[in-house]
Parts: C-alpha cells; sequence; structure tokens
C-alpha cells in the first residue's frame, strides 16, 4: 500500500481571532496607538484558531507544519495543533516541534490549528501634554505655566496698609484662614 503526503493550505483571513487581525496577507496583533516617533504600540498578545479542517482521506498521521514567518519587531509565536474524530471531542492543544515543524497530535477526521502571538516590550516615549499652552491647568493649587506642571507651594498675600502704624518702615495687614491650607510652614514678608 503506498502512501502520500498531502499538503493542506490554512486560511487565516477565516477562523476565530483573538486580538489579531489579518491584514496585508499576514496575522498580527492589534495596534493600539502610536507613540511619539510614530511606531506602532499593539495589544500584549493575541490568537488565531482556524476553522475545522475536514480530512476527506485516510490519514495514518500529521507530518508537520511548513511555516513562512516574517516577525517584526522583538515578538514571538507559537504554534499548536488539535485533532478531533467528531468535532465534539477535541484532543489537548498540542505545540509543534519548531525545528522540523512535525506535529504530535495523533491524525484524525478534523483538525484544527492554533497560533499564540506575543508582543515583547521595550522601552518607548509617551507624550501626555507638553504644557506648551501658558496656564492652561493653572487654578488656586497648580502652577502650568513656563512649560511645566507643579503644585502651588507659595500663595502670595497682598495686605491692606494700615495708616496709623507710627513706626519706622510701613506695616500691611491681611487675614489668612487656616482652613485654607493643610500647613503653614513659614510666613514671608517681602
Amino acid at each position: 500500500m503506498a502512501t502520500q503526503e498531502i499538503g493542506i493550505t490554512l486560511d487565516f483571513s477565516k477562523g476565530s481571532f483573538d486580538n489579531l487581525i489579518f491584514t496585508n496577507n499576514t496575522l498580527q496583533l492589534i495596534e493600539e496607538t502610536k507613540d511619539d516617533a510614530g511606531n506602532g504600540v499593539y495589544r500584549d498578545s493575541g490568537s488565531w484558531v482556524s476553522e475545522v479542517i475536514f480530512i476527506k482521506d485516510k490519514v495514518t498521521s500529521f507530518k508537520r507544519i511548513s511555516r513562512n514567518v516574517a516577525i517584526k519587531g522583538s515578538g514571538s509565536y507559537k504554534i499548536f495543533t488539535s485533532s478531533s474524530p467528531d468535532q465534539l471531542n477535541w484532543t489537548p492543544w498540542t505545540e509543534i516541534n519548531y525545528t522540523d515543524g512535525s506535529i504530535s497530535t495523533p491524525a484524525d477526521q478534523y483538525a484544527k490549528v492554533k497560533i499564540e502571538v506575543f508582543a515583547h516590550k521595550i522601552p518607548t516615549l509617551f507624550t501626555i501634554d507638553d504644557f506648551i499652552i501658558p496656564d492652561k491647568f493653572s487654578n488656586p493649587f497648580i502652577n502650568s505655566s513656563d512649560g511645566i506642571l507643579e503644585l502651588k507651594t507659595q500663595y502670595p498675600h497682598v495686605g491692606t496698609q494700615d495708616m496709623n502704624w507710627n513706626d519706622t518702615g510701613k506695616l500691611f495687614i491681611t487675614k489668612i484662614k487656616k482652613s485654607n491650607y493643610k500647613a503653614i510652614n513659614k510666613i514671608e514678608v517681602i
């Protein structure tokens, strides 16, 4: 009895997608945003599961998965297979051997392929606000002038001059409500 090797092509445009999309003839993680340099920032991981593959002929074994992989950036992937005699009872997902692409899932009437993709984290720069609009966030407690954002630590008060002051110099009087401040570290007169 002669055996023949049969190749089955996977259609990546069909199947079940989780945080992956099929675009430009490739599977890629969903892009969430871009960093300051215009580079894409992607979801941490995603997976694709093929539609059920009906094996029409008598198959004695699943031999291997041939793959053409082009990884952009520092991501990684894993490939798994599963089989079933009736589309109800499936074998556990089994990872392929990446050296030769061999499959250890037992041969059966139906098969599925799962690909998991992982993005590796690299440092990137995001600017939330560059504070170039003076006083954009200013309020009684925040200073946002001169391209910075900081809590106010000094609160100047202008008093009214006491004209009855007879000593040398001038005396200015103002009331400071204690309830407006959590603490008063010092009072400086200029």
